[in-house]
């Protein structure tokens, strides 16, 4: 069934809009406290951005299936560490996220010219104030594990594929619980088997094109590595993530919106 929504959405981020009564990713949400220090947390140390850089080439070589001026969507953007890189590639990238601070930080790095045409929105990952069929390509990256449980996190899953049209993609990532749980968690995740992801997006409409994976050697492996070591432990991480992507610490499946839901 369509979903509909009688919000009309501005065309600018000037304004952030707002569809959150009760936040359900509230106790991991991203504060005004913490909001400003994110990207550094992420991007200075060589270890963060040999993860960072990881993640950006996963979701630049999938964009490249859709043109320039294709409509695209990120779920849980957080303050626009891999958006940026979208647009920094050429892509429009819209961006959703539960968190205000967090997208009130992105909207102060955005340039004029991106503020003409980027929409920020402040909403549930899985209750999005938009029509069905929105976008050409949507994908969420470091969201479902934060999410209250599994169940939930498929829900996000329905409502992306909602918003993608037919014949356009999404991409759907996740910590992987098919694989072997190595130490201790610092707080509470929510797993996915590659294979329920792959269902529901295909009960949503998708067809499978591929999976992908990454951090085979996980990424602790990175975060213990002595810096000189860090090139050599990336390019054999990519590699094993490459011919094993189903035993990675965390997966992606790409999908094809090929029909409707069931």
């Amino acid at each position: 069934m369509a979903k509909t929504h009688p919000k009309t959405l501005s065309g600018s981020v000037d304004a952030l809009e707002s569809n959150v009564e009760s936040v359900r990713a509230a106790d991991t949400a991203y504060t005004v406290d913490n909001a400003a220090d994110y990207d550094a947390k992420r991007t200075i140390e060589p270890r963060d951005k040999r993860i960072h850089n990881f993640e950006r080439d996963i979701l630049l070589s999938a964009l490249k299936n859709v043109s320039k001026d294709a409509k695209v969507l990120e779920v849980g953007c957080g303050t626009g560490r891999l958006l940026s890189e979208g647009l920094e590639a050429g892509y429009q990238v819209d961006g959703v996220d539960a968190s205000g601070p967090m997208l009130e930080h992105l909207k102060a790095k955005l340039t004029e010219e991106q503020r003409r045409h980027v929409n920020l929105i402040v909403a549930e990952a899985a209750d999005i104030p938009k029509p069905d069929a929105s976008y050409d390509f949507a994908y969420t990256i470091r969201l479902l594990n934060q999410t209250e449980s599994p169940e939930y996190a498929l829900t996000v899953v329905d409502e992306i594929a909602r918003l993608v049209k037919t014949g356009g993609y999404f991409l759907i990532e996740f910590v992987n619980e098919a694989r072997p749980r190595i130490g201790t968690a610092r707080r509470p995740t929510t797993r996915l088997r590659p294979s329920e992801v792959a269902r529901r997006g295909e009960a949503a409409g998708g067809e499978v094109i591929t999976y992908i994976g990454a951090y085979w050697l996980s990424m602790q492996a990175y975060k213990k590595c002595p810096n000189p070591l860090l090139g050599l432990l990336s390019t054999t991480d990519r590699v094993l993530s490459k011919l094993l992507p189903r035993s990675c610490a965390r997966s992606y499946v790409f999908f094809r919106k090929t029909g409707s839901a069931e």
